[in-house]
């Protein structure tokens, strides 16, 4: 009996395997660069990023306000990053309809706005606290 090939073993011997820890950071930064190429949200949330760093410089925003502001600006992004990656994997694995594709797109796209639920009333609250003191 033929014995079928372990999933792991697989996964190591895989040309796609990272080799270093170096190649690890050359490709999240291939990933970025994707991301801001290609994605119009990823771009928006950049922008967001910038504008409001520079609003919260200006209007003399706390160090722990700073802090807070980049966990969720960078978590947005990220979570805009992992959301494509699940779009291009379930469009790679089928083009029909499927409710199971479906339900992942969406999870996805729901993680995204869940930053943006947090990110943007931070700011809202970071600017008036400022402002207020």
């Amino acid at each position: 009996m033929e014995q079928k090939p372990n999933l792991h073993d697989e996964i190591r011997e895989s040309p796609m395997r990272t080799t270093s820890f170096f190649n690890s950071i050359q490709y999240a930064f291939k990933g970025i660069g994707y991301a801001l190429k290609t994605e119009r949200n990823c771009k928006l949330y950049l922008g967001f990023l910038i504008f409001f760093f520079v609003v919260n410089l200006i209007v003399g925003v706390s160090l722990p306000g700073h802090i807070a502001y980049f966990i969720c600006a960078f978590g947005a992004i990220a979570a805009e990053m992992i959301n494509t990656a699940i779009e291009h994997i379930c469009n790679y694995l089928t083009k029909d309809l499927d409710e199971t594709i479906r339900r992942a797109k969406d999870l996805g796209a729901a993680a995204v706005l869940m930053w943006g639920f947090a990110y943007f009333p931070l700011e809202g609250v970071l600017i008036w606290l400022a402002l207020s003191n």
